[in-house]
């Protein structure tokens, strides 16, 4: 295996940022328009590395170079127990390698070492090479559900 999967670090924070400006770029190719702003992608890089995170951060390191990340947190889907697969990415020179395949095996592993049942995560509609990816792995989509949000500070419930 030319590549390895850890924990991430606080010293991660500017790959992680990096990569997370690649993928906004790869989402932009498949369709044209702002995603995220910069100072959004500077406050995700650091998410995990918080006194009060609200994920943990896999990163897969190839030739001493981060090259791909896992973000996720623990919590419940339905009534399962389960881990939130917050963000995967791979950068586009370090593809093909079974990186996203290790960090997802990972992250199958920490779910099963704490009880969890599922592992669950969204993908973009749009993200055809994802959808692929992740149906290689054996994945199922639910579409039974439609993902909802509220932004904070952006008005109260009527």
């Amino acid at each position: 295996m030319s590549f390895i999967i850890r924990q991430g670090r606080p010293e991660d924070r500017g790959a992680v940022f990096a990569m997370l400006r690649e993928f906004m770029d790869y989402f932009a190719a498949i369709e044209p328009g702002e995603i995220a702003t910069e100072a959004e992608l500077a406050e995700t890089a650091g998410l995990a590395f918080r006194p009060d995170p609200v994920c943990s951060l896999l990163i897969a390191e190839r030739k001493g170079r981060p090259v791909g990340y896992l973000a996720y947190h623990f919590g419940v889907w339905n009534v399962y127990a389960a881990l939130y697969v917050a963000g995967l990415f791979v950068t586009a020179d370090a593809r093909k390698l079974g990186i996203g395949k290790a960090l997802m095996a990972e992250a199958r592993r920490l779910a099963a070492a704490r009880g969890a049942t599922h592992v669950t995560w969204t993908v973009w509609r749009k993200n055809d090479p994802a959808f692929a990816f992740y149906r290689r792995l054996g994945a199922e989509s639910y579409d039974d559900d439609l993902p909802m949000f509220l932004k904070i500070g952006e008005g109260e419930p009527r």
